[in-house]
């Protein structure tokens, strides 16, 4: 038989008395928290679960701050896109009414070419747009400088016919086309702007060098850039080979060999063709399209190249010039066609903008549903079931006052007791 001491017992009693305690400790900081875990040590596995939904919650927060972002940034080019459509809508009433002969003496002429100049100024105006961080809505990944501190540089010139005095007689772009992307979700990236040399085109533009290529073949490996995309030209490759990868590049840019074995470029969609040489290379320069004294696009293209094609602007200055001259074949012919390719082009921009907003409300549902499906694992992995932890804390709460009482009336019976 074992030999039971005072001493035995009350190291017994304390050790139950401080187990009670920590388990009440660690019961009474779930509830207070209302967390299961509160080191990586307490439950490894659920720890670590913890940390990848939070992790994704950040994740989610994020996607949904930049879907919000791409929602504004997509409403204002959408915003602007709608104010040009208004603006052709009219230039549209004063063409018919120009063609049909309305405009036949000089003041009426006169007034229908201070209306048009007055349109074209709002239309350059509309192509510089900021956005609420003044950004150039149209310019690309252009900022603004101090030199060039719009996109769209109107060039003005005095003019006497219809006494229009300084009117504009064209307008240079000067922004890239640069696409801003915003991360909407994992791996999926969305374009929240349009190059302003695709907004503000009315035909599809042609480039017709005029150097001989018959007997061209590139001395190096090199690069050229269209439209942005690298296409790798090697050493040994003659006209037909960069034509065929140029129309195998996937781009909306078609290659052609002219009569004289000239190359010629022809965009398939309406937009200026942006070409550079990439690097150190030579190619485009080569074959006569572009200069090397003016190495950055879209002002690069050489003097010999033959141009094809016009902006928007280009379009609203020649009705303008062809009203004042009285020409209502031209004014009911040309000038009204291309009037329509120019409102093709736009409301081909307006759907590709309101397909990139639908996009974005989907994005939005579905991040937010994400979300909530993330907080409810993260509460079931994290949380507690409040009854029960009431429960047992009451529970261990009767057991340490049972043992409180019969360790008190334990340790009292000493020797000293019983020789009373």
């Amino acid at each position: 038989m074992n030999r039971i001491t005072n001493q035995m017992m009350n190291n017994t009693m304390n050790f139950n008395l401080n187990r009670h305690q920590v388990d009440m400790d660690r019961l009474q900081n779930s509830l207070a928290t209302g967390r299961n875990v509160r080191f990586p040590r307490d439950n490894p596995i659920a720890a670590t679960n913890q940390m990848m939904y939070r992790t994704r919650l950040t994740e989610m927060e994020q996607y949904l701050s930049n879907i919000n972002e791409s929602k504004s940034k997509l409403d204002e080019v959408d915003t602007a896109i709608q104010s040009t459509l208004r603006i052709f809508q009219r230039l549209r009433v004063l063409a018919v009414q120009g063609a049909n002969g309305i405009y036949s003496s000089f003041e009426l002429k006169e007034a229908a070419a201070t209306e048009i100049n007055q349109l074209l100024e709002e239309l350059v105006t509309i192509a510089n747009s900021r956005n609420a961080t003044g950004r150039p809505i149209f310019g690309g990944f252009q900022t603004g400088t101090e030199e060039v501190p719009n996109p769209f540089v109107p060039i003005y010139q005095t003019l006497t016919a219809g006494n229009q005095g300084d009117a504009m007689i064209g307008v240079e772009y000067r922004g890239n086309i640069g696409e801003l992307l915003r991360e909407v979700a994992q791996g999926e990236y969305l374009a929240v702007n349009i190059p302003g040399n695709r907004v503000f085109w009315a035909t599809n533009q042609t480039l017709t060098s005029n150097q001989d290529a018959s007997n061209y073949t590139a001395r190096t490996n090199q690069a050229i850039r269209i439209d942005g995309v690298e296409i790798n030209i090697v050493a040994g490759d003659n006209i037909d080979m960069i034509i065929d990868k140029i129309n195998n590049a996937g781009l909306s840019v078609r290659a052609s060999k002219g009569g004289r074995n000239n190359l010629v470029l022809e965009t398939t969609t309406p937009h200026q063709i942006w070409l550079e040489d990439a690097g150190s290379g030579t190619v485009l320069q080569d074959l006569g399209m572009v200069s090397a004294n003016f190495p950055n696009p879209p002002n690069n293209i050489d003097d010999r190249v033959t141009i094809g094609g016009m902006s928007i602007f280009e379009m609203v200055i020649q009705l303008r010039d062809d009203l004042v001259r009285g020409d209502q074949e031209l004014v009911g012919g040309r000038d009204l066609g291309l009037i329509d390719m120019g409102l093709d082009n736009l409301l081909r921009h307006v759907s590709a903008i309101g397909a990139r907003e639908n996009r974005v409300d989907e994005l939005t549902r579905r991040t937010e549903t994400d979300r909530t499906n993330i907080m409810q694992l993260l509460s079931e992995n994290e949380g507690i079931d409040v009854a029960e932890e009431i429960m047992n804390f009451r529970y261990l709460e009767s057991v340490h006052q049972y043992a409180l009482a019969v360790g008190a009336r334990a340790i009292r019976m000493t020797l000293m007791d019983f020789l009373r």
